[in-house]
């Protein structure tokens, strides 16, 4: 209802406002109306007394709310937990920090708390991941001691693979089993490029020396009889990888012996009681 005012004539007693009942009247509503709002519609309800404000709304804009302890709202506070289940209360008013610790840095921008990792990470033990990229160049190790180590577990050696270009096959460099006890160094060819050589694979030895105590070959004994050429070697040697003496002197290839399948000949039959040495390399 907007406010009702009485009407009071534009002179004294000239008859034309409101009578004194009407007058009355409008005094009531008005005062019903003001004790309605304020009140229970009979009695005041907000002078010097606590009251409960319901269903109305506050604009913070247009108010100001000072001296107002956390005891007096509910839920004042809130519950911070970390991972390890430790809790931190904070109350309205307090400040709340938010650290980065080792290898993190945290700023605020506008409503944002950023959590960011630094570019340089220290003091850590051991990491877990699928997959290290280094997008600029290549991806550097600096350990204090120089070693970087690749740990074997279990019944599996430490191992590196090389894979090819397409990452569909590649290549073990792995450790001797842990049975063999073996602790030692390899260091890689100098000069210009060069490839390892396998111990299974048939590859060409190129400028190396190589002392007959070092190989490792098939020894064969045989006695002359004055009239035997022929004597047994394992198949597939050829004249240039058996070393034949005769007597302890040396026989040359092809001039005093021919090789063929699984034989030896001699040009010449040894005579009696010759002593036949025969090498296989």
């Amino acid at each position: 209802m907007a406010k009702q005012t009485i009407n009071i004539g534009s002179s004294a007693d000239d008859g034309s406002g409101s009578t004194i009942r009407a007058g009355g009247d409008l005094i009531n509503d008005n005062f019903n109306e003001i004790y309605t709002e304020l009140g229970n519609g009979t009695t005041l309800s907000i002078a010097s007394k606590t009251q409960t404000l319901t269903n109305k709304t506050l604009d913070g804009s247009n108010n100001t709310f000072s001296n107002i302890p956390g005891s007096a709202l509910t839920n004042a506070t809130f519950t911070l937990v970390d991972e390890s289940s430790t809790e931190a209360t904070i109350s309205l008013g307090e400040r709340m920090g938010i650290t980065g610790g080792t290898n993190l840095t945290t700023a605020i921008s506008g409503d944002n708390i950023n959590v960011t990792l630094n570019t340089t990470i220290t003091g850590l033990t051991s990491v877990q991941t699928e997959t290290l990229t280094n997008a600029s160049g290549n991806l550097l190790i600096d350990s204090t001691t120089y070693i970087t180590e690749f740990r074997g577990g279990g019944s599996t050696d430490g191992q590196i693979q090389l894979n090819c270009s397409s990452n569909s096959h590649g290549q073990k460099i792995m450790a001797q089993p842990h049975s063999e006890a073996v602790t030692n160094e390899m260091l890689l060819p100098k000069g210009a490029n060069s490839t390892l050589v396998s111990e299974i694979a048939t590859q060409t030895l190129t400028n190396k020396t190589i002392g007959v105590g070092q190989l490792t070959c098939v020894t064969r004994a045989y006695t002359g009889d004055g009239s035997t050429v022929g004597f047994t070697i394992t198949d597939g040697q050829t004249v240039d990888n058996v070393l034949v003496f005769l007597n302890g002197v040396f026989q040359r290839p092809t001039t005093d012996y021919t090789v063929s399948g699984t034989t030896l000949t001699f040009v010449t039959a040894p005579i009696v009681a010759d002593v036949i040495t025969i090498k296989e390399l």
